[in-house]
């Protein structure tokens, strides 16, 4: 009776070393997760602060900057930029063309990331 009692115990201690260390293998990606996105976070304030006085240097003061983000299973993140101001609708397509291409300089150059833009 007592080897089985024993070998219940060892059997239960196990598991529960087992589970504890897949605990701690998730909880250290947790944070290197959360790293990660505090990282992008701050270059995305840098990336709509840039953007926003590049517009008000191009005499689009006071226009709507809104950046959202699809972040992929691989890590990939893919940014849509939506600029709303009364006078990008008369713009020519060219006229466009031109403003995307500034903004487009002031992306944070990460591989994994990828931008479009609607004016």
């Amino acid at each position: 009776m007592s080897g089985r009692r024993f070998g219940t115990v060892t059997v239960l201690l196990a598991l529960i070393i087992l589970f504890c260390m897949k605990g701690t293998a998730m909880s250290m990606g947790n944070v290197r997760r959360a790293e990660e996105n505090y990282y992008y976070r701050a270059l995305e304030r840098e990336y709509t602060d840039a953007a926003r006085e590049l517009l008000r240097e191009q005499g689009f003061g006071d226009c709507g900057v809104m950046m959202t983000r699809v972040t992929n299973e691989d890590g990939g993140r893919e940014y849509t930029v939506r600029i709303y101001h009364k006078r990008l609708q008369r713009m020519s397509p060219g006229e466009k063309r031109i403003l995307i291409d500034r903004l487009s300089q002031e992306e944070f150059g990460q591989e994994v990331c990828t931008f479009s833009y609607e004016l």
